[in-house]
């Protein structure tokens, strides 16, 4: 009988000390400092941009008019894949082709050729403040930097380039600060 009881306790004993390392383990990696692919879930979520601003010569930030009353979104999978996209006022309601007609060369070689020339030119201001990127991003392990490490993009100069930006919590409020310069952009968290 105390063999028995001996050897229960001993397996308690075991079964107590894997769960305490686990526990001790599981418990460093949330520590600053863990590595970045561990880190990539700070930023997991989707985001509504709020504001875009810059910084003035007296050192205050002050709305950027681009993107002033438009559209934007940003995404983390918190596995390091991202995507953005910001537009300007008005870029959703531009009377454009629908979807399966925009994706046919015919239909928009169509609608270009009955076009004005000032039409032509609105469209192209309007089709080119569409920025958008995917990219897969790591974060700095000893910095809250995040790099996006852009594979595709609607400005085509930005296909496989890297961008850097400091990233910084308020609340439900993501701020990415451009590291090249005083451009910073706020963005709710969406629930």
């Amino acid at each position: 009988m105390q063999n028995k009881n001996t050897q229960k306790t001993r397996t308690v004993f075991v079964y107590a000390i894997a769960l305490l390392f686990m526990v001790i383990s599981n418990g460093c990696n949330s520590k600053p400092g863990t590595p970045a692919k561990d880190r990539r879930s700070l930023l997991n979520g989707m985001y509504s941009l709020i504001i875009v601003q810059n910084m003035d010569s007296a050192g205050h930030w002050q709305q950027d008019n681009w993107a002033k009353e438009g559209t934007g979104y940003i995404l983390y999978d918190g596995s390091g894949h991202m995507a953005v996209q910001i537009t300007n006022k008005g870029f959703k309601d531009y009377p454009w082709l629908n979807e399966m007609e925009a994706i046919i060369p015919g239909k928009v070689n169509i609608r270009m050729d009955t076009m004005s020339l000032n039409s032509v030119k609105d469209a192209l201001s309007v089709f080119s403040s569409d920025y958008v990127y995917f990219a897969n991003y790591t974060i700095d392990d000893t910095a809250d930097i995040v790099q996006h490490n852009r594979i595709s993009a609607s400005i085509p100069s930005n296909w496989n380039t890297s961008v850097r930006r400091a990233f910084s919590f308020s609340g439900d409020t993501l701020i990415l600060s451009c590291l090249d310069r005083n451009l910073r952009l706020k963005w709710l968290k969406l629930k």
